[in-house]
């Protein structure tokens, strides 16, 4: 059973509350100000960056101890203090209000918790271990940053940008879906990560005109039956079937084969 719904929360011109003008706390404020929250800090002290942030006019500074007044209006508060009573007081205040509200480090206080992140926006991934192994959680994080490449985000924006035109040209949802498997897997990719974007917006026009319509059949062996044995583009395919025929052909081979098929 999951611990915590993973849901992505749109913050766009919300007023969310940071309690703590330390490091971590302006890390936290950084994360929030990149969703394009309204962030109010509160705290009777703060480091220089937060300073300079205000000078800047990036958040709002309240020069004060927290109290529960300071969440009137808040649609999500983060405790970043170092100072177990205080982030109390923050999570106790916030639940007494039905507000979302984190607590750094003490997940029993948490009403949400903050994913470690592979910021590819607008791809996001995010990756949790609902507190118990934050390290593990942030090793897998740096796994998947080193395999998803940097060029992905704008990959996604070009493509949101033609999702309309394409909808005019290529009717049917299985057409669509093909389409992207080309572009993403093609010459549209590579254009991209290279930064020739308008080559990419000519390739995705050229290759309206040649998306197949017929159905398509992989096979795919999967050797003595041990998964681990599987290559990369035959879990690709798999994943991208629609229809998967096993064949268990042989109890002491166990020589075994899947079709992948697009209609």
């Amino acid at each position: 059973m999951m611990e915590y719904l993973p849901i992505f929360a749109n913050l766009r011109g919300r007023r969310c509350l940071v309690v703590g003008g330390g490091e971590v706390a302006w890390r936290k404020t950084r994360m929030l100000l990149k969703t394009g929250a309204a962030v109010t800090l509160v705290a009777p002290e703060v480091d220089k960056e937060i300073e300079e942030a205000v000078e800047r006019g990036e958040l709002t500074w309240l020069e004060q101890p927290f109290s529960p007044e300071c969440l009137d209006g808040v649609f999500l508060a983060i405790a970043a203090t170092d100072k177990p009573m205080v982030n109390a007081l923050v999570s106790r205040a916030a639940e007494e209000k039905k507000l979302l509200v984190n607590v750094v480090d003490d997940t029993p206080k948490c009403s949400f918790i903050v994913p470690s992140i592979v910021d590819r926006s607008p791809i996001i991934i995010a990756i949790s271990s609902a507190g118990k192994a934050p390290v593990l959680a942030r090793l897998l994080r740096e796994k998947l940053e080193s395999l998803v490449p940097a060029h992905t985000g704008r990959m996604a924006a070009l493509a949101g940008e033609f999702r309309d035109k394409l909808k005019e040209k290529v009717t049917t949802l299985t057409g669509r879906r093909k389409f992207w498997e080309l572009a993403f897997d093609g010459r549209f990719s590579s254009l991209v990560a290279a930064g020739r974007e308008d080559d990419a917006k000519q390739e995705l026009e050229s290759l309206t005109s040649g998306v197949s319509m017929r159905g398509e059949v992989a096979l795919v062996g999967a050797g003595p039956g041990d998964p681990g044995l599987l290559t990369l583009r035959g879990l690709q395919l798999m994943q991208q079937a629609d229809v998967i025929l096993y064949d268990y052909l042989s109890q002491t081979t166990c020589w075994s084969c899947a079709a992948a098929m697009r209609k």
